[in-house]
């Protein structure tokens, strides 16, 4: 009994005494740790980007480049699916983002799929000039559409010219585009160099095609807006040859306005008969997915003798309030479908015409571009357009019936 009790008594203190040295090793991590924690540095967060306004400026800008992905994008979801409608539907907007285009931006954005702002130009040596509004790219992708700046000649026609032509300063020219395209967050790009000789044809293809490939590799887009024309035999567009761009750009918007413009004599401005001829051939030498028919939104009014000038509707609805004239629509002539509609008033220096689109020249527009099963419509440009317009687009573009029978066909057997 006593032995007994001696073992006992061993084996307690023994483990009072292993508990001591275990909590005694516990108590010195312990301090280790705190005091590892107490001298090592906190992490640093980096502070919010602050947004900063666009100046006028030179570009390209000294912001480097976004780096090209290592991986393949996922793919995209609903919220950014296009075309929103169906079919396409692309908008030029002026350089800045006020008035009448704001307005009709906010009250269409949930069909509009791409906006083109006015933004830039470019020099003999290819940089690129403008303004730009990073706000309006954050608008723009807030309500899921894609902004595509526009750069043009149209002040300067032969500023390109050295460009197209010299090698050397069309791949500069290519890499200040890209540069900019990346650092700025947009899209893609849209190119409207109008109105150049014939000869440039070769040079205009390669920067093309060559600005095409530059992009794509960013998987950033290239919209092209071209000269009108139902065949490829000279005119204005000579120098744009649509069947070797066609494969390379991911949309042409053909400028289909203008059939009279400001130099012409007063008379339809996009009659139905030559839109038709116009998409027509281009359908023949481009993948129809990818041909977007021009809308203008504007009308023209000419004087007694000289240039016409452009009015926007609400300068229009304005003449018709105060002179009172007696207006025609005029739904055929001698060479087909027109659909426009025309009046003509007296001021002090004469009499002057005016010609505009009509809603239901719009509808026929659009029926076009339905029948021919083309990509959309190209709008020249926001805020110039009387509301009816969009009722009409709404009514006619969005509810595409052969669409939805499209869709349809796919969920039934043998189809």
């Amino acid at each position: 009994m006593r032995a007994g009790t001696i073992i006992t008594g061993t084996i307690y203190i023994s483990a009072l005494v292993i508990a001591g040295v275990l909590l005694w090793q516990t108590l010195q991590m312990s301090s280790t740790l705190i005091t590892f924690s107490a001298t090592a540095p906190s992490p640093t967060i980096a502070p919010e980007p602050t947004a900063t306004a666009a100046p006028l400026l030179v570009l390209p800008t000294p912001i480097p480049p976004t780096p090209v992905p290592t991986a393949a994008p996922p793919e995209p979801d609903m919220a950014g699916y296009h075309p929103k409608s169906g079919r396409y539907i692309a908008v030029w907007l002026p350089p800045n983002f006020t008035g009448d285009a704001r307005e009709s931006f906010f009250a269409n954005v949930d069909i509009i799929d791409d906006i083109s702002p006015f933004w830039y130009t470019t020099d003999a040596s290819g940089r690129l000039y403008g303004q730009r509004d990073d706000e309006l790219v954050r608008i723009a992708h807030e309500n899921n559409v894609r902004i595509i700046p526009s750069i043009h000649n149209v002040n300067n026609p032969g500023a390109v010219v050295p460009v197209l032509t010299n090698p050397q300063l069309r791949a500069r020219h290519i890499q200040n585009i890209v540069d900019e395209v990346l650092a700025r967050g947009y899209d893609g790009i849209d190119i409207d160099y109008e109105s150049l000789a014939p000869s440039l044809r070769d040079d205009y293809t390669a920067f093309i095609v060559d600005l095409a490939a530059a992009l794509h590799a960013h998987n950033k887009l290239l919209t092209v807006a071209v000269h009108a024309k139902d065949r490829d035999d000279g005119g204005l567009g000579a120098f744009q040859d649509w069947a070797a761009i066609g494969p390379h750009v991911d949309q042409l918007r053909i400028m289909t306005y203008d059939y009279h413009w400001r130099g012409s004599g007063p008379g339809p401005v996009a009659p139905a008969y030559w839109i038709e001829a116009v998409a027509s051939y281009a359908r023949e030498v481009v993948d129809p997915a990818k041909v977007l028919i021009g809308v203008h939104f504007y009308g023209y009014d000419w004087p007694p003798n000289g240039n016409a000038t452009a009015r926007p509707w609400r300068v229009i609805e304005e003449i018709i309030n105060e002179y009172q004239p007696t207006v025609s629509f005029i739904e055929r002539n001698a060479r087909g479908r027109v659909g426009e509609s025309t009046f003509t008033y007296r001021t002090s220096a004469g009499t002057r015409t005016v010609w505009f689109m009509t809603d239901t020249g719009l509808a026929d527009k659009i029926a076009t571009v339905q029948k021919l099963d083309l990509a959309g419509i190209a709008i020249w440009q926001l805020g110039y357009e009387r509301p009816e317009y969009w009722q009409t687009v709404r009514a006619n573009l969005v509810q595409d019936s052969t669409l939805i029978q499209r869709a349809l066909n796919e969920l039934l057997p043998d189809h």
